[in-house]
């Protein structure tokens, strides 16, 4: 055999190992045997810069997908604490328990969200320099303390307090963008990054729903605690259901455990963690003050600052105002409501991996200039959504600004009457339109033969000469409202996916801080919603609805700023803007990020492992 014919037949060989090397990437297994710089094998194929190329869902081993899994579960745990309030306000205000008024209910929103923001871009900054991981699981369990707390708190201060503590945590949100965009590879890292946020961001959805169950089935396990000076003075269901909701913490306490511990498992970067690979000279040693001065003076990271206001801030705001919105205004028991509401945050079970897709394929397709079109499009669709919803009840009465007057419930059964009716509840006043939810005074149980289980109570449709039947609650419009919040909450989440495909590439020696200032805007966008439309109760919930979604058409414009040199922005081309240049300080030409290793320095043990994948190659 020629020498010719042997260099054809090699050159077939090796064009069908890797096609059957590229066969079983595609399916996410690591063929060619890829180790990291000491040696050990990673479960899935990565790129020359040891990035997975590919989300393999049903894979929990370290690096990438251990990253990938602890890194959401614990952003879905800080969610879950975040909102667990929500849909047990109706219980926490009442005079037998935190005696709560509207404002100071509205102050915890609003703190809660608050102390987040300079968190965030803390969190990044230290992302740089010590990594996400151990940013993670230090948020997770320092936040177990206040989450404690609320199960010990008297007063609305100490509410608003526990409320603004269990809030740090959501800074892991940072830390798993972070995380994940140092584990995944650019052509995956919009979907990682998605999915990762979306799974977390799916907490205030489940919280939501699991909470007002929780709350119930503790209810219904305790005795009366007879004799106590509680009893004697708010009886013994109001005592109970206080005592239940604090009891119900112990699930966000635990979660935070779990997640705290959980993340510490995982590996900082794809080839080790930080101290180990600056040890070896594998990865540069971060510098403060250098990360710090290129995220700061970029403009387009400020201009995402901005505008993911408007998509996660948005979000903040929603799990915050739907469930007390659904009970209050269209007559919902607190269990159905906070089902209701969780609909919202379910829609990150998948919806802001669309965004996150969407991002990936408009990049393949067009370039940056596609991520960033397909953000403002849908963003903008976004805003719609949510004028369209604020639409719906405009011009029906709402449980705003009203009198008291005699509360009535709705009785399937009454003992020696078979027919249904609304009967009023003895002593007990609700405002007009309004609902309220609680065990029945002892007297109304002896005489209609009910139990102590907790019944709504609201202005019946016949009160006020039938005008009662204009209120929202008697309207049938939750239907609608609640279709329409789908597909805005739809928009959100994707946008919130399309926000993060950007990110990434703003700039790679300031990653974490350029998350951190983009999460940041997430909650001071929440901020400036719950602050301008939901606070003081001057605005209906509609009301404020409305403006919200003029304000995120409105903002989401600023992203027709957004222009990088070498990819162009949405009406330019590259280049296309001269010189300008949106990192207006830049980093020294040496200076590399904080997951750039220099594989020309390898430690010794990883000799004999690239020996031994050398042979195996061949």
């Amino acid at each position: 055999m020629t020498d010719a014919k042997i260099a054809e037949l090699e050159a077939k060989l090796d064009k069908e190992i890797n096609q059957l090397h590229e066969a079983l990437e595609s399916k996410g297994v690591n063929s060619r045997g890829v180790t990291d710089v000491f040696g050990r094998r990673f479960s899935v194929p990565v790129d020359a810069e040891h990035k997975a190329t590919q989300l393999v869902l049903f894979n929990f081993d370290n690096p990438h997908n251990r990253a990938f899994h602890t890194s959401w579960f614990g952003f879905f745990s800080s969610f879950f604490s975040m909102f667990a309030s929500a849909p047990l306000i109706v219980f926490m205000k009442k005079p037998s328990s935190l005696n709560m008024k509207g404002p100071e209910i509205g102050a915890g929103n609003m703190w809660a969200v608050s102390t987040n923001i300079v968190m965030r871009v803390v969190v990044g900054f230290l992302s740089d320099l010590l990594g996400a991981r151990r940013g993670m699981s230090f948020l997770l369990l320092i936040t177990i303390f206040p989450i404690f707390g609320m199960m010990f708190v008297t007063n609305g201060t100490g509410w608003i307090v526990c409320r603004a503590c269990i809030g740090i945590a959501l800074a892991t949100f940072v830390t798993c963008q972070v995380w994940n965009s140092q584990m995944y590879a650019k052509k995956v890292v919009g979907f990682a990054n998605a999915t990762a946020a979306g799974w977390g961001n799916l907490g205030g959805g489940v919280t939501n729903l699991v909470m007002p169950f929780v709350f119930v089935g503790i209810y219904n396990s305790l005795s009366c605690p007879e004799g106590t000076p509680e009893v004697e003075k708010w009886g013994c269901n109001l005592v109970r259901e206080d005592r239940a909701w604090r009891l119900a913490f112990l699930l966000p306490l635990a979660l935070h455990l779990v997640g705290g511990i959980g993340v510490l498992t995982g590996r900082d970067l794809p080839d080790g963690n930080m101290k180990e690979l600056e040890s070896a000279k594998i990865k540069q040693k971060g510098n403060g003050m250098v990360v710090a001065r290129t995220g700061f003076t970029n403009v387009n990271a400020w201009i995402l600052t901005i505008t993911y206001g408007m998509c996660f801030g948005i979000e903040l705001t929603m799990n915050s105002i739907m469930a007390p919105y659904y009970h209050t205004y269209h007559g919902f028991r607190a269990e159905t409501a906070g089902s209701l509401a969780a609909l919202y945050g379910m829609m990150n079970l998948f919806a802001r991996s669309w965004g996150g897709l969407l991002s990936d394929w408009s990049n393949k397709h067009f370039g940056m200039r596609g991520r960033i079109w397909s953000c403002w499009i849908v963003q903008t669709i976004e805003g719609v959504f949510c004028i369209l919803m604020a639409s719906v009840t405009l011009g029906m009465e709402a449980p705003h600004k009203r009198p008291m007057t005699q509360a009535y419930t709705y009785l399937e059964k009454i003992k020696g009457d078979t027919n249904a009716k609304w009967v009023p509840v003895n002593n007990t006043l609700v405002m007009e339109c309004s609902t309220l939810q609680q065990s029945p005074p002892s007297d109304f149980m002896i005489e209609y033969d009910v139990d102590d289980s907790m019944i709504t109570m609201h202005e019946p449709p016949f009160a006020r000469d039938g005008a009662a039947a204009n209120c929202i609650l008697h309207q049938n419009a939750a239907g609608l409202c609640l279709f329409l919040m789908i597909c805005f909450s739809l928009c959100v989440q994707a946008s919130e996916g399309l926000t993060y495909g950007i990110v990434p590439y703003v700039s790679r020696p300031a990653l974490g801080i350029v998350s951190g200032m983009a999460g940041a805007g997430g909650n001071l966008g929440a901020v400036v919603s719950i602050r301008a439309f939901f606070f003081s109760g001057n605005l209906r919930r509609d009301e404020g609805l409305l403006q919200m979604g003029i304000m995120v058409i409105i903002c989401t414009a600023t992203l027709f700023g957004i222009y990088f040199p070498e990819f162009g922005g949405m009406l330019f081309k590259a280049g296309g803007l001269g010189k300008y240049d949106p990192q207006l300080v830049k980093p020294p030409a040496d200076y590399r990020g904080a997951d750039s290793m220099d594989y020309s320095k390898k430690a010794d043990t990883t000799k004999t492992a690239d020996a031994d994948v050398a042979v195996n190659a061949a």
